[in-house]
């Protein structure tokens, strides 16, 4: 995972967050899966793929928010299957540009 430089320094608008979102999803390079999120993953039987679909298509349903640690973070919601999937995510900025972090995800 690459090293954030926490270069959002003024407000993030729900635009630019999703924007942020879409670029990512289109480039899986630039989205990171925490530990968490790998094992909620596994264990709820949540795809990488359901993931970048969720970034691509889905609401910001609560944020941009900063966080504890200072980065910026959004929920998303989308349908997929049939069910609603919920993902917490955080938005970080490094040399190479935007990415995200998948903090964890669930279904509703």
């Amino acid at each position: 995972m690459p090293t954030p430089t926490n270069v959002f320094q003024l407000n993030l608008s729900v635009a630019k967050a999703r924007e942020i979102l879409r670029e990512a999803a289109k480039d899986s390079a630039r989205v990171f899966f925490s530990q968490h999120a790998e094992q909620r993953m596994a264990k709820r039987k949540i795809t990488r793929i359901q993931i970048l679909r969720c970034l691509s298509n889905g609401q910001i349903k609560e944020g941009p928010a900063r966080g504890i640690k200072g980065s910026w973070e959004v929920a998303i919601e989308s349908s997929s299957a049939g069910d609603v999937l919920h993902v917490q995510a955080a938005l970080e900025q490094d040399k190479n540009g935007n990415y995200v972090v998948i903090i964890t995800a669930y279904y509703i």
